[in-house]
């Protein structure tokens, strides 16, 4: 089995990405130069491109034990050379729909995947077949590039892998885990859960929860006051298409040259819409009422004192018209104290919750931690009291419920240098 081993190589005119293909016994040759022969041919600005290999070969002599002969072995040393990116891969972007990349920069990157992903099977008959976040790149300008491809070329005896490659966990199409089986289909199921995690952050959308994606990214978008027609159609139509390349069946998936149009006409133009599309998922639309119960700020950031409590505000905001009770939960083993952990915030009004974190003589082990805590609210009657929330009350049976997660961030300020008083006095 091939494993590579990436590191940064620097050049006088700048830097370059170095793979090193490695083997516990020996290198394939012909799946080394079956990959170099497919990197060759890939010129697209949405892949990583290829500068070049190495290929070296040496003889060493292995004495056998309790033997005056020995064996001579070859030590086989292949390199490849890409451009390198700066800003790392896609997961480290990977968020829900509350926060992180806003709704424009996420479009263009699923469009380059896409575009890509096209270059790689309608022009190069190329199967990535591990295509994740983790080998998407972004540049700079975060445009993003398809890596760590190659030994997929598309010919007679390639229809099935062999059975120690294996495509990644949460990524890989089930006809493959099951049976080795190998197509264009089995990476387009992989680019719809990169898709489907684009827009919301989560590998799959429950069917109950299509309109609350839109609900979400509605909330936000009022927020930044960049609420269009087009992002809505945007949102939805990409919804559509990761769940399409996710049927089990792969002759329900589509090739990416049935999908690239789609994809390339919502981009839109001025911001204009095209009417031929349509919202599938219910009534949530452009300009409809926000009914989110406000959360600010989702990364809670605590400055962290040894042997001393510290605190964080969270503020709730209420815009509509109804009742929303609220229920703040921590998923950390750390002592917090939440006041009030639960309540119910009126229409058009605020609310205040204070978190506070008893003292501690060691700094955490994580300062930065993600989904801490939870924050639950659904819409009640009026009437109802803080005594009567419980945590029953947030099924989704009861209505529209909406959980906003939180992190956490311990800050560490440095103590000040002690300045030498004698050195300063004025004699």
């Amino acid at each position: 089995m091939l494993t590579r081993e990436v590191k940064q190589g620097i050049l006088p005119n700048g830097s370059v990405a170095v793979k090193r293909i490695r083997n516990n016994h020996t290198i394939d040759e012909k799946l080394f130069y079956r990959e170099v022969d497919s990197l060759l041919t890939v010129n697209h600005q949405n892949v990583v491109r290829f500068l070049g290999f190495c290929a070296s070969t040496e003889q060493t002599a292995i004495k056998i034990e309790g033997s005056r002969q020995r064996l001579y072995a070859e030590i086989r040393e292949r390199l490849l050379c890409f451009e390198y990116i700066s800003s790392g891969s896609l997961q480290e972007h990977i968020s829900d729909e509350l926060r992180g990349l806003d709704w424009n920069t996420r479009y263009q990157i699923i469009k380059g995947i896409c575009e890509g992903l096209h270059h790689l099977h309608k022009e190069k008959l190329i199967y990535h077949m591990d295509l994740k976040p983790a080998n998407i790149l972004l540049d700079n300008h975060m445009v993003p590039k398809i890596t760590d491809f190659g030994l997929a070329r598309l010919d007679g005896k390639s229809q099935t892998m062999s059975e120690d490659r294996c495509g990644s966990l949460g990524y890989c199409a089930p006809e493959y885990l099951r049976c080795g089986r190998m197509s264009f289909k089995s990476d387009m199921f992989s680019l719809g859960i990169i898709i489907t995690e684009l827009v919301t952050g989560d590998k799959g959308i429950p069917d109950n929860d299509k309109n609350n994606v839109l609900r979400r990214w509605r909330h936000r978008w009022k927020k930044s006051g960049k609420e269009t027609p087009l992002v809505y159609q945007q949102v939805a139509k990409c919804m559509e298409i990761g769940l399409r390349c996710q049927e089990i069946d792969p002759s329900k998936r589509p090739f990416i040259w049935d999908m690239i149009d789609d994809i390339r006409e919502m981009e839109g133009v001025n911001g204009t819409i095209n009417n031929a599309y349509e919202y599938p998922f219910g009534q949530i639309g452009p300009y409809s009422e926000d009914d989110m119960l406000g959360v600010e700020p989702l990364e809670l950031r605590f400055p962290f004192e040894h042997n001393k409590q510290i605190s964080c505000s969270l503020k709730l905001t209420n815009q509509t018209d109804a009742y929303i009770a609220f229920y703040v939960e921590t998923m950390s083993p750390l002592p917090y104290c939440i006041q009030p952990n639960k309540d119910i915030v009126p229409p058009r009004s605020k609310s205040s919750v204070q978190i506070t974190l008893q003292a501690q003589d060691k700094a955490p082990r994580d300062m930065k931690r993600a989904d801490e805590f939870i924050v639950w609210s659904v819409n009640v009657n009026d009437g109802l009291t803080p005594e009567d929330i419980t945590m029953d009350m947030f099924s989704k049976e009861n209505g529209v419920v909406d959980a906003v997660k939180l992190d956490v961030v311990f800050t560490q300020e440095r103590a000040p240098e002690r300045m030498m008083v004698q050195q300063l006095r004025i004699r």
